[in-house]
């Protein structure tokens, strides 16, 4: 396993509700969002996106909801890279609500949950990244349950890829640091940052 990615196996309900939205159970979405709350984390946490089938990015969102009955109970905020956030909110998994997301061409997009961390540009530790990288396992075994997370691989290092297409990373789209790497007080320069488990 490369990378921490799920797929849309997660019982989220889609379905098209007309030719530019999709319906997703917000349950599903608590579950994972209660996880995260669970593991006690402070810098890593799950990104939720909506991946094209074709393998060609994201799907574009151009607006989302939250509604309970058809109406609406709360917003979904959606950032430039791709990421969708949702309100953490117990009654709206009582409620049975639905995470409405405006997109072209619902049927070409499933879920995609990343274990992530975001970072702002500038310098970014050592010391800082292997916390961040302690903080992933703890997560990645939380989700896995038990007995499930006595057999979660050893995470080895992380990723770190730029929110932005057109920025890199000492020159790469995709800079992976394994443990040794993260040994000592090494420091790096980066622009806005996504930061992922490398297993």
């Amino acid at each position: 396993m490369k990378s921490v990615l799920f797929g849309a196996a997660l019982a989220l309900l889609a379905v098209p509700a007309h030719a530019d939205a999709l319906n997703l159970g917000y349950s599903g979405f608590y579950k994972h969002l209660d996880t995260v709350a669970d593991a006690e984390v402070e810098h890593a946490t799950l990104g939720f996106y909506l991946s094209r089938n074709d393998g060609e990015g994201w799907c574009t969102i151009h607006h989302g909801s939250v509604e309970v009955a058809g109406q609406p109970r709360g917003e979904v905020t959606v950032l430039p890279h791709g990421e969708f956030v949702l309100p953490f909110d117990k009654q709206l998994d009582l409620d049975k609500a639905v995470v409405r997301l405006d997109v072209d061409q619902p049927e070409r997009c499933e879920i995609s949950i990343q274990i992530q961390t975001l970072l702002p540009a500038g310098e970014v530790q050592a010391a800082q990244l292997r916390a961040i990288r302690d903080e992933m396992q703890a997560l990645l075994q939380e989700m896995a349950g038990w007995p499930g997370r006595y057999f979660v691989p050893s995470i080895k290092g992380v990723q770190l890829q730029p929110l932005s297409g057109q920025e890199l990373i000492q020159g790469l789209n995709k800079l992976s640091l394994d443990d040794a790497a993260l040994t000592g007080n090494g420091n790096w320069q980066i622009p806005a940052t996504r930061v992922t488990p490398w297993l």
